[in-house]
């Protein structure tokens, strides 16, 4: 009879489990900066969450994937991002462009 009351289960979007380990970069697990910009990657289908200021690899911190969500729940907004793309956007509730992210050359 009360069933009706139980709240929903949020089914998660991504397709990584929520303890994925995930790149990031301290500015934003900070507060510092937003994340701006999000990418799934091709090879390895891992996936990057950073900002549009300048940082080094010192900067660089692996989290869990949950962690990101709590950070800014809006990356829930492109969760769906098929490996090989990327999404932009100029600020927290703007709208995110979703592109194909181009080859990168052999190092």
């Amino acid at each position: 009879m009360f069933g009706v009351l139980k709240k929903k289960a949020v089914e998660w979007p991504f397709d990584q489990p929520k303890n994925c380990a995930v790149f990031t970069i301290r500015q934003i697990i900070e507060g510092e900066c937003p994340i701006q910009v999000v990418y799934h990657d091709l090879e390895d289908d891992g996936w990057q969450f950073l900002s549009n200021t300048e940082y080094t690899m010192e900067d660089a911190k692996l989290v869990g994937l949950e962690e990101i969500t709590k950070i800014d729940s809006t990356v829930f907004e492109v969760a769906k991002i098929e490996p090989g793309y990327h999404a932009w956007r100029n600020k927290v509730g703007g709208q995110w462009t979703i592109a194909k992210t181009p080859d990168q050359p052999d190092e």
